[in-house]
């Protein structure tokens, strides 16, 4: 018995040290990447701009269509469900408080992060993966270029800017597009539905999501861009993109919780 709880102790021991040395590497690579800011000067603004512009354009507009469709069809289920479930009388007023809360504070912004996380989170990673493998990197050092900075900074900028413009086209088409599927099984005045949209949306909610926007586009491309780093051969690249994946999806899930918890509580 003592051997098998010794054997317990040891085991999670390791595993909090190794916790414990990833938290620091990553701390560490956090720390690499402010302090290449000193090297913002020496780069050319035109690499950068065509990055972020590159960058963009993958993360945000073709994403656009997987984010109508998203949010058409979480617009309609929400009325739906809301008008099928809840009480008639006052449902006109009651249905736009139910659409701030259920989409414009918690599924726009969490799902629009899961969407972008998805394609463009682990193509970033890979991206990365493949460079490294194939001396790509290597050789922008060896040319003086300071890569955290030349690959890792553009592709932040890119993501606050989309992952902020996903958002709001997120919210605004499903309260449009779920409003006009809706009609389908139910009938609720459109002067009335809008009216309740206003009354129930606040300037909190738009600071909130201009801050979930801003965290979530700094943390998608540092957390997958740092695994995209690691991978020493072709073998180990499919490993880490997926673990790149996988944590930006955790620290998402727990930022967005802890948002909402000290806004909202």
């Amino acid at each position: 018995m003592k051997n098998f709880f010794l054997k317990i102790i040891i085991k999670q021991g390791k595993k909090t040290i190794q916790t414990w040395e990833s938290v620091k590497d990553f701390l560490g690579y956090i720390v690499l990447i402010v302090k290449s800011f000193r090297s913002l000067k020496y780069l050319s603004f035109r690499s950068l701009y065509t990055t972020i512009l590159d960058q963009t354009k993958f993360t945000g507009i073709d994403a656009i269509r997987l984010i109508v469709w998203a949010a058409v069809l979480l617009g309609a289920t929400v009325i739906i469900q809301a008008t099928q479930n809840f009480p008639k009388f006052g449902i006109d007023a009651f249905v736009g408080n139910l659409m701030i809360l259920i989409i414009a504070r918690e599924l726009g912004p969490l799902l629009t992060a899961i969407i972008v996380i998805s394609r463009s989170g682990s193509a970033m990673a890979s991206e990365i993966a493949t460079q490294t493998e194939n001396k790509e990197i290597r050789a922008l050092e060896l040319m003086g270029i300071d890569t955290k900075l030349y690959i890792v900074f553009p592709r932040i900028v890119a993501s606050i800017v989309s992952i902020f413009t996903l958002i709001i086209l997120f919210d605004i088409v499903a309260f449009i597009g779920g409003y006009a599927v809706s009609l389908i099984s139910v009938y609720i005045p459109f002067g009335q539905f809008v009216t309740s949209l206003m009354e129930a949306f606040s300037f909190e909610d738009l600071a909130i999501t201009v801050l979930k926007s801003v965290i979530y586009g700094i943390l998608i491309p540092l957390i997958c861009s740092y695994y995209g780093f690691k991978p020493a051969s072709s073998f180990q690249i499919p490993i880490f993109v997926s673990k790149a994946v996988v944590r930006t999806l955790l620290y998402i899930f727990i930022i967005n919780a802890l948002i909402s918890v000290l806004f909202y509580m």
